[in-house]
């Protein structure tokens, strides 16, 4: 079985590549295996990856900046069928995806690849990949099978929650993988505001930085209330107010001066509420899933923590020109009405980030640590979201 990747466009159209190899890395740099040239400026040095499962092959975007899409539309992990059209950064190049079964092996096929370039002149189909969709027919025929068999074996509930995923466990990820889901929609949140005197006077500027991540395709952000408005946590003399002059947001591997404009679009009804939902124009990546149920939570259940602990000034010590995401992990040591207590340790900078469980699904936002128990932290019930806004949510909610 064989994958099958042939240019649409440029000056590539109609070469093309075959691999037999169970995962296939694919990006700018000269070391993968689908190597997409360094002239593909639109494309990340390691952009995605394709893997095969079983009959079925995955596709997944490695935290690429312009993203990956299928048929149009911008996934993080997606299935692939045949003739599905791969697009690796808005405007970069765009291949055709093909499977060929092995009925008669190629003789002279490694089992690695032929490489793009080992082709016919530019612009010439390669006689050697031609288009079959009768065969394409019948994989998809294999493919319904094996989806019904997995739901009879496994219930529907699994294959809803993990049909992208691995198929010979589906309930359970990799710390890597939860990583590889999820990682591409945690954002960097800096958050500008003033205080003002009784009399409405500027008495003092300042900001804070922290985490979100986007939980739909229209650019909502969760994150926590006391972000967006640090002042109504902090003891403040009498009339002393607050008033935001600017939220920023960062996608993960990108610059500083990337920044977006932000906005709040929901807040939590109170302070007790630690809860924010901000809206922005530019959004990427969408959290692998939901999982508001608090029920389908245990004591002792593995989790991890994905966010940009110490904000810039970690940045700076690692001397890092991109922001990128940092992962914790921790266990679940208790579940409470509010919160969730984890065992792991959480920093300034963390607040709002997402707490998802080995499903990669997130079930809580961190919001707090616990004073001097440096391995103690709190996270808010992602339900607390989901009831502020339950239908913008509704597209990601995994239900049970």
């Amino acid at each position: 079985m064989r994958a099958i990747f042939t240019y649409i466009v440029g000056p590539q159209k109609g070469r093309g590549a075959e691999f037999d190899a169970r995962r296939i890395s694919i990006g700018r740099a000269p070391d993968n295996m689908l190597c997409l040239g360094e002239d593909a400026r639109r494309v990340s040095s390691h952009h995605a990856e394709v893997m095969r499962r079983g009959d079925q092959y995955l596709l997944r975007d490695l935290g690429s900046t312009n993203g990956t899409m299928i048929n149009g539309r911008r996934v993080v992990v997606g299935e692939l069928a045949q003739d599905d059209l791969i697009e690796f950064g808005a405007g970069g190049p765009l291949l055709r995806f093909g499977v060929q079964q092995d009925e008669k092996q190629d003789q002279h096929v490694s089992a690695g690849s032929k490489q793009v370039g080992d082709r016919v002149p530019s612009g010439v189909p390669d006689s050697r990949i031609p288009h079959q969709p009768r065969r394409g027919l019948n994989n998809n025929a294999a493919l319904i099978a094996a989806l019904m068999a997995a739901m009879l074996l496994g219930g529907i509930g699994g294959i809803v929650a993990s049909s992208k995923l691995r198929a010979s466990d589906p309930e359970s990820l990799s710390f890597a993988e939860v990583a590889e889901l999820n990682s591409p929609a945690v954002v960097f949140i800096r958050v500008e505001f003033e205080l003002l005197d009784s009399s409405n006077h500027v008495m003092t500027r300042e900001a804070r930085t922290g985490s979100g991540f986007v939980a739909s395709e229209d650019g909502l952000i969760i994150t926590n209330r006391h972000l967006v408005r640090d002042w109504e946590y902090d003891a403040q003399a009498p009339g002393v107010s607050g008033r935001i002059t600017k939220i920023e947001i960062v996608l993960p591997h990108q610059e500083r001066e990337e920044a977006v404009a932000a906005e709040i679009y929901k807040l939590g009804p109170n302070n007790s509420a630690d809860v924010a939902i901000l809206k922005f124009t530019s959004p990427g990546a969408v959290v692998h899933a939901i999982e508001p149920d608090i029920g389908n939570m245990n004591q002792g259940d593995e989790v991890v923590v994905i966010g940009y602990p110490l904000g810039l000034d970690l940045l700076e010590r690692t001397k890092d020109d991109r922001i990128d995401p940092s992962l914790s992990t921790g266990i679940v040591s208790r579940v409470g009405q509010d919160f969730i207590q984890l065992n792991l340790r959480a920093y300034h900078g963390n607040s709002g980030g997402p707490v998802l469980n080995r499903r990669g699904s997130v079930i809580g936002i961190l919001t707090a640590n616990v004073g001097s128990a440096q391995d103690i932290a709190l996270a808010t019930p992602i339900s607390a979201a989901v009831v502020l806004v339950k239908s913008e949510l509704g597209p990601v909610i995994v239900e049970r």
